[in-house]
């Protein structure tokens, strides 16, 4: 660049310039290489979207990371709401129908087999989603027991499932 030639402001050269922050952020996060590449990509064709509304010569850093992170918020929140399930192979060649009572079966008497009060614990954090404080509260223990409570749960569940 001439020396007294002022160089023209880029949107685009500004967003690259920001984007090594916004990574490590996005990997802060996330802790999920794969998902912080994600998430990096959704905030700049964001951004892009909406550079309309970028005022020049404000912190574009600033901007950026605040709808990086309010976009994982929003990420965090729907995956919330969405059950997530993965096949293993040769998943579909079993009748549906038939798979799903038999594993119903199976989970029925596995939690039948709980104590009762890891039935409530399992319930309220595993099936409802509530959070542990919440549970706590609920069941008028502390939430080390309602951790120990859920841990020995799983445990005892994943024994009679896996037998």
């Amino acid at each position: 660049m001439e020396e007294g030639k002022i160089m023209a402001y880029s949107f685009e050269n500004e967003l690259i310039r920001c984007m090594p922050n916004l990574q490590r952020y996005a990997c802060k996060l996330t802790r999920d290489a794969n998902a912080a590449e994600d998430l990096l990509q959704d905030c700049l064709a964001r951004a892009l979207s909406r550079q309309h509304r970028f005022e020049p010569g404000t912190n574009m850093q600033a901007w950026l990371t605040t709808m990086l992170k309010n976009l994982h918020f929003n990420n965090l929140q729907r995956d919330r709401h969405v059950t997530k399930v993965e096949l293993w192979d040769g998943a579909m060649s079993v009748d549906a129908a038939q798979m799903s009572r038999l594993v119903f079966r199976d989970v029925d008497r596995a939690f039948s087999s709980l104590t009762p009060s890891q039935r409530k614990v399992v319930k309220l954090v595993a099936i409802e989603g509530r959070p542990y404080q919440e549970a706590a509260e609920t069941l008028n223990v502390s939430i080390g027991t309602i951790r120990s409570r859920l841990c020995r749960a799983r445990e005892r569940l994943n024994n009679l499932m896996a037998a």
